[in-house]
C-alpha cells in the first residue's frame, strides 16, 4: 500500500496551495486507498470555496493526517499510479494463478492475455471523453472519405438482401458504428438459416481481408458448412446430406471445392465439439476473436452462452440474458468487431405466427430480456410463411427508420435465395 505516498502528495498540494499537482496528473479518490476521506474533504473544500484548506485545518479534522516532506513529487505521483494499477490488475493475476494451479496452462495464458489487452485499453481511455469541438475536423474527414456515394451504397458488409442493406447500411464496422445486429425469431423459424446465409453473403462479396467467425452453439459445424455449400455452390441441401447428387452435380460440386481451396480468405465455425462439448463463455469468445484475428462474427445463439467457467450463474433467466447480452455488446465494442447475434422470441410470439403467418414479431417479443433490444444497434425479425418463404422485418435501426418488410424465398433444391419484389421481380443472391 502507498500510504506514505498518499500523505506526501496531499502535503505537497496543501503546502503549495496547488491542487493541479493532483488533478492534472489524473489522480482521483481511487488512488487514495488509505487517505480517501482526506482527499474527498480537500477536493470538496476546493470546489466549494475555490481555495485549498491549510495543512493545519486538515490535521485538525483528521487525527491520522500528519505532516511529511516531499523530495520528488513526480516520483510520488508515479508510485501512486503504479500502486493503483497493481490493485486493479491483481484479481486477474490471482485468477490466472488459480487456473495454472489446475494445470490448465493454455487457458490461463489466454485469459491473462485477454485481460491484459482490456486493461491496457482501459488505461488509455480512462477519463477521456469525446470533445464535440475538438473532434469536429475528424468528423469532416470521416464524411469526406465517403462523400459522393448514393444513399443505396452501403458502408458495411452486405447482409445478402438488398432491401435490408439499403435500410440498415449493412453490417457496419467503422469507428462509432460497430454493429450488434440482432437476428430475432420464434423457434424453428429460420434463424440459423438466415444468419448463416447473411454471414456467407458478406464473405462471398469479395472483401479480401474478410475472416469471419461463426459460433454455432446449437448445430454442428458440418451442418453450417453444408448450408454454405447449398447457397454458394448452388447444390441441393437434401442431396448433399443424403449423398443423392447426380454424377454431373457431383462433378460440379468437386469443381466448386477445388476453386474454394484456392481462396485466400476463410470462414471458421466454432461449435460445441470445438470446445470439448462445453458451451462457450464470453471470455472464450473474446479470446478467440482477438487471438485468431477474425474481423466480424456471428453468435448463434445468445441464450447458449455462459457468463464464466466458474459454474456459477444466475438461476433467473431474465437476469442471465441481460448479463450475456451486455457482455456481447462489450465484446463488440472492445474488439471493434461487429456481430450478427441470434436470439429467440418468446412463446407468445410463436403462438401468434403459428396461428396466423400474417402476424408480426416485433421488438416487444424479445423473450425474457428486453435489454437485448436495447443493446442491439440494429435488428430484424423473421417469420416463416411456408416451407421456403420468410418475411423479414426491420425492428430496430439506430440512426435510420425501421418497420421495412420484404419476403425472401429460400430454394433448398437450387440453393438460390431471392428477395421477392412484385414491382421489379426477384433479386437473386
Amino acid at each position: 500500500m502507498a500510504a506514505i505516498e498518499e500523505l506526501q502528495i496531499l502535503n505537497h498540494a496543501l503546502n503549495s496551495q496547488d491542487w493541479t499537482v493532483v488533478e492534472d496528473q489524473g489522480l482521483t479518490e481511487e488512488h487514495f486507498l488509505i487517505y480517501k476521506d482526506v482527499y474527498e474533504f480537500v477536493s470538496g473544500f476546493k470546489k466549494a470555496r475555490g481555495v485549498l484548506p491549510t495543512v493545519e485545518t486538515v490535521m485538525g479534522k483528521f487525527d491520522t493526517f500528519e505532516q511529511v516532506e516531499v523530495e520528488n513529487a513526480d516520483f510520488v505521483v508515479n508510485a501512486l499510479k503504479q500502486d493503483y494499477l497493481y490493485r486493479q490488475f491483481k484479481p486477474s493475476l490471482v485468477s490466472a494463478s488459480e487456473t495454472f494451479a489446475k494445470r490448465e496452462s493454455i487457458e490461463a495464458i489466454e485469459a491473462l492475455h485477454a485481460e491484459s489487452g482490456r486493461f491496457l485499453k482501459s488505461i488509455g481511455q480512462r477519463g477521456q471523453g469525446y470533445s464535440y469541438v475538438g473532434n469536429a475536423e475528424q468528423r469532416l474527414r470521416d464524411y469526406d472519405s465517403k462523400h459522393g456515394r448514393n444513399l443505396e451504397d452501403i458502408a458495411g458488409y452486405t447482409t445478402g438482401f438488398k432491401p435490408l442493406d439499403v435500410a440498415t447500411n449493412g453490417l457496419e464496422y467503422q469507428e462509432g458504428a460497430i454493429d450488434y445486429f440482432l437476428i430475432f425469431a420464434p423457434t424453428n423459424m429460420g434463424k440459423t438459416l438466415m444468419s448463416s446465409f447473411m454471414m456467407s453473403a458478406g464473405w462471398n462479396n469479395g472483401h479480401a481481408n474478410d475472416y469471419p467467425a461463426y459460433f454455432a452453439l446449437e448445430q454442428r459445424a458440418s451442418e453450417i458448412a453444408l448450408n454454405w455449400d447449398n447457397t454458394l455452390a448452388r447444390m441441393s441441401r437434401l442431396a448433399l446430406s443424403r449423398g443423392a447428387l447426380s454424377n454431373d452435380q457431383r462433378d460440379m460440386y468437386a469443381h466448386y471445392i477445388d476453386v474454394l481451396k484456392r481462396r485466400q480468405n476463410d470462414m471458421v465455425i466454432y461449435d460445441l465439439e470445438s470446445n470439448g462439448g462445453k458451451p462457450y463463455t464470453l471470455d472464450q469468445i473474446h479470446r478467440i476473436l482477438e487471438k485468431e484475428g477474425h474481423n466480424r462474427w456471428t453468435l448463434d445463439q445468445l441464450s447458449k452462452v455462459k457468463l464464466s467457467n466458474s459454474g456459477r450463474g444466475h438461476s433467473d433467466l431474465r437476469q442471465r440474458l441481460f448479463d450475456v447480452s451486455a457482455g456481447v455488446r462489450e465484446v463488440v465494442l472492445d474488439t471493434r468487431k461487429p456481430a450478427f447475434v441470434v436470439a429467440q422470441a418468446n412463446r407468445d410470439a410463436l403462438k401468434r405466427v403459428k396461428k396466423d403467418a400474417a402476424e408480426g414479431v416485433d421488438i416487444t417479443d424479445i423473450g425474457e430480456a428486453f435489454s437485448i433490444a436495447q443493446d442491439a444497434s440494429k435488428g430484424i425479425s423473421i417469420v416463416k410463411i411456408n416451407e421456403n418463404t420468410f418475411r423479414i422485418t426491420v425492428i430496430k435501426n439506430r440512426d435510420n427508420g425501421s418497420g421495412q418488410q420484404f419476403l425472401v424465398r429460400y430454394d433448398f433444391e437450387s440453393g438460390i435465395v431471392a428477395v421477392l419484389d412484385d414491382q421489379i421481380g426477384e433479386h437473386l443472391f
